[in-house]
């Protein structure tokens, strides 16, 4: 297993992300895979470090249906940012729905919910 605790770690995990990750969508890998290939239990610090990866300007693209890649072309970039936008959105309205539903939670007249 693959230790993230120093910042000489983190950089030979990321270094290990590269070196594993295929190019272009074709080569996608699960997390799940990715993270066993780099001996790690769980997917956790490798969605950290490819996060960083993305931060230092690497095009590791991301897709639900089949995994991690790096990204070859712009197309495949510009397709992986139109999955982020509609999950942001998703995630923006259950986000304002909940806070609805959490105000019902302390308004005293709020009425009894229905199953």
């Amino acid at each position: 297993m693959i230790a993230t605790d120093s910042s000489d770690e983190r950089l030979i995990m990321q270094r290990a992300i590269l070196a594993t990750l295929g190019r272009g969508k074709q080569e996608a890998l699960p997390g799940r895979l990715l993270a066993q290939r780099l001996g790690e239990r769980s997917t956790r610090q490798i969605r950290r470090e490819i996060i960083e990866l993305v931060v230092q300007g690497n095009p590791i693209c991301g897709r639900a249906s089949n995994g991690y890649f790096i990204a070859e072309t712009a197309e495949e970039c510009e397709e992986c940012l139109g999955q982020l936008m509609s999950y942001l959105k998703m995630i923006a309205r259950h986000h304002k729905y909940l806070q609805r539903a959490s105000r019902a939670l302390t308004d005293p007249h709020q009425v009894k919910m229905r199953f």
